[in-house]
């Protein structure tokens, strides 16, 4: 059975629309959730999500929408048309609805964008020679054996491993990585870059390179030094 995550319910119109989805009873459980949930809870928990943007007190909900696109969680955003600045339409798992709409066509779209996630979604899997980050399963191996890490330091190696050779700041990295969790200053950087490093580097394997006055590069194996 699925299991819907609900952002922005809690007014009135909003509870009825609730209420007629769950009689709908076609869409699993429905929970409703707040903006602060982490990319990893929906992507564990959650197999969709609606968003009722009048109700999530964002001027567009477009942080919550890339949240759960980042999760693979597909979405359904009621919202009127001036608010969908920064909403990624075309993609293939977010749809969105303008109001007035019934809970069929909101049911209906959501079925839809879920239906066209499982078929195109692809193995989650960030390889880097022996390194590997599986992306679902939230787990890295180095050499066949497990790497056992923090969530964020999972986090800034999935991130830096996305974009090899790419040179990231410290303050852009406490931006993508750490985003509201985020109270220290760039020296937390730092700190979670030498701890990851004493995990996965060894003589054979330098995978963070130091751009001095910069930041860190991910630096795949077989790349030029």
């Amino acid at each position: 059975m699925s299991s819907i995550a609900l952002f922005g319910f809690g007014d009135t119109e909003s509870a009825r629309l609730e209420a007629e989805l769950i009689a709908l009873g076609n869409l699993g459980t429905l929970s409703k959730c707040t903006s602060g949930i982490s990319k990893k809870d929906l992507a564990l928990n959650f197999s969709g999500a609606i968003i009722w943007s009048a109700g999530t007190g964002l001027t567009n909900p477009s942080a919550i929408v890339d949240a759960a696109s980042e999760a693979n969680v597909p979405v359904v955003v009621v919202m009127s048309s001036i608010d969908i600045d920064g909403i990624n339409a075309t993609q293939e798992d977010i749809e969105v609805c303008f109001p007035p709409c019934s809970a069929e066509e909101i049911a209906l779209r959501l079925n839809i964008a879920m239906s066209t996630n499982t078929f195109t979604k692809k193995t989650n899997i960030i390889a880097h020679g022996s390194l590997i980050i599986d992306c679902d399963r939230y787990e890295v191996t180095l050499a066949g054996r497990k790497v056992d890490l923090t969530y964020k330091e999972y986090e800034l190696l999935k991130f830096l491993a996305s974009h090899p050779d790419r040179v990231f700041s410290r303050e852009s990295l406490l931006r993508s990585v750490w985003e509201y969790d985020y109270f220290g200053g760039t020296r937390t950087v730092d700190v979670h870059v030498r701890r990851l490093r004493s995990k996965i580097d060894d003589v054979s394997n330098n995978f963070i390179a130091t751009q001095w006055n910069v930041g860190y590069r991910f630096r795949s194996p077989g790349a030029r030094k």
